[in-house]
């Protein structure tokens, strides 16, 4: 079961490419190439600043638990995107999309890993990892079409869909 949430977290989980694309439109000159690169910098530096404290985290309140907070917190950054439209805003939410990567990203790895038996960790890794996969490849296609269209769409799409995945995650862990 939580193969299939993170499978559908992945399809509100599209290229980083969007984000910085969508910083990129509230700049003009040099400032549209080197505040977009800025805030990716960010990104990356917070993200792998807060991996291991993610990690440590997970261990301590459980994986579940952090990895909907990940999922949670990316429907707000993703939201955030629809109306941010100056340095401070998108200042922080790169700073929050980092820190959604840290929480999420090994997480769900070690969570599918805890989930299974020892006889099919291997296996699980693999199915989750090939499903994933395949649902980021059509998020970025789902979202590539949404920009075309309206590049808040894209961001609104990421949000109700990362929204979703927490309440299925939450649900599922209730009726465990």
């Amino acid at each position: 079961m939580f193969i299939l949430i993170s499978t559908i977290f992945s399809l509100s989980n599209f290229t980083y490419m969007f984000f910085v694309l969508r910083a990129q439109q509230f700049f003009s000159g040099k400032l549209s190439v080197l505040l977009p690169l800025l805030f990716y910098s960010i990104f990356n530096i917070l993200y792998a600043s807060f991996s291991i404290p993610a990690g440590i985290l997970s261990d301590k309140i459980g994986r579940g638990k952090v990895i909907r907070i990940g999922y949670l917190l990316f429907s707000l950054v993703c939201l955030g995107f629809v109306f941010a439209n100056s340095f401070l805003p998108f200042l922080f939410l790169f700073a929050f999309y980092g820190i959604v990567y840290a929480l999420v990203n090994g997480n769900q790895r070690a969570y599918v890993s805890d989930l299974s038996s020892p006889d099919l960790k291997a296996t699980s890794l693999g199915i989750f990892h090939t499903l994933n996969g395949i649902a980021m490849l059509c998020s970025s296609l789902i979202a590539g079409i949404l920009w075309q269209m309206n590049p808040s769409l894209t961001f609104l799409y990421g949000s109700v869909l990362s929204l979703v995945s927490f309440l299925l995650f939450w649900f599922w862990d209730l009726c465990r």
